[in-house]
């Protein structure tokens, strides 16, 4: 499979298998043949965190990496095994429900939840060290820098190699790489939002999701890479009857969906393999240069593309195998031109 490498020469999987369902909605013989397809198919990039489980009355946060854990421990795949898992969501109050609004009930990012998560991480995982550490939710209670901070000790102290905020304001994870590398101490190196082949409808909040904005501060640092979640927005972009998720229902997205469905037509391939196979080439931020920025034209300037890694899910080995597929689709200069123009 081919790889990506990340902030401080971490070398990963370009496609990532995000696994919260397997141990949780899926049992151990599925995740397990699963996991074991995604291995076989030359992955080695997989992403849990210590609340996935937290929601299913019949399962327990941490469930998924433990799943995790006893099938790398029964292959024997530690050392060639890159795991990325998040803390900072999981429930503060056990016997309160975690919430999307507040009250959320989020643990939080504090030095001393986001220490004893990840050695809780590890233990479930029975690893020593993980390749990419989260907070998975920003916490706004508290200075990003102090955040910036605490993730910055964990590679410091060999816990991990990579750290990287989920579901964060563009300008917070500015701020927090900005104070670590005026402090000359690991910044995050990635950043997980939701992304796929749509774009937010205007005015709308945009702290979870991948903008224009997002993605042109993206594009000017080398050393960040982008990890997209949903990129198949659960199915929907090979469902085009479905309706389009709030947070894109526009008239922009209906043509944008029409497009790739288009390229899909005419490439022999599938709606969903064409947005990740533009993910794995990197989308080109096109957004406007203010006047007086460039002293030469935009188009003599050289291109500037994210580093992207999409995690993909699965239910199923067919639906594993598609994404899988993506890895070998070849999208035309022309092709990445209607994708990129935003």
């Amino acid at each position: 499979m081919k790889t990506k490498t990340l902030a401080g020469g971490l070398e990963v999987s370009a496609l990532c298998f995000g696994i919260m369902n397997l141990g949780v909605v899926l049992g151990k013989d599925e995740s397990y043949a699963l996991l074991d397809r995604y291995f076989e198919a030359g992955g080695r990039f997989v992403d849990t965190a210590n609340n996935y489980g937290s929601w299913n009355g019949s399962t327990r946060s941490g469930d998924s990496e433990r799943l995790l854990g006893s099938w790398i421990a029964d292959r024997g795949v530690a050392g060639e095994i890159v795991v990325a898992t998040k803390c900072g969501a999981d429930r503060l109050v056990p016997d309160r429900p975690l919430g999307m609004a507040a009250p959320t009930n989020f643990e939080g990012l504090t030095p001393e939840v986001v220490r004893a998560e990840l050695e809780g991480s590890l233990e479930r995982l029975g690893l020593a060290r993980v390749g990419v550490y989260y907070g998975h939710v920003d916490d706004r209670n508290l200075p990003v820098t102090q955040i910036a901070d605490t993730f910055s000790a964990l590679v410091e102290d060999g816990l991990t190699s990579v750290v990287g905020l989920s579901n964060a304001a563009t300008w917070r994870l500015a701020i927090a790489r900005e104070h670590s590398r005026a402090q000359g101490r690991p910044a995050f190196g990635a950043w997980q939002q939701e992304h796929s082949i749509y774009w937010p409808r205007p005015g709308l909040p945009t702290t979870t999701l991948l903008d224009t904005e997002g993605l042109d501060y993206a594009a000017e640092q080398p050393d960040l890479t982008v990890m997209t979640y949903s990129p198949n927005q659960k199915g929907q972009l090979v469902r085009p009857w479905l309706p389009t998720p709030a947070p894109y229902d526009h008239p922009g997205s209906a043509e944008r969906l029409r497009k790739v469905h288009a390229i899909a037509h005419e490439l022999g391939v599938t709606a969903n393999q064409v947005a990740l196979a533009w993910h794995l080439a990197g989308p080109l931020s096109r957004m406007e240069r203010p006047a007086g920025s460039d002293r030469s034209a935009l188009a003599e300037l050289p291109e500037r593309r994210v580093s992207m890694v999409p995690v993909v899910g699965a239910s199923s080995i067919g639906q594993l195998e598609e994404s899988i597929g993506a890895l070998e689709v070849e999208l035309s200069p022309e092709h990445r031109a209607v994708l990129d123009n935003i």
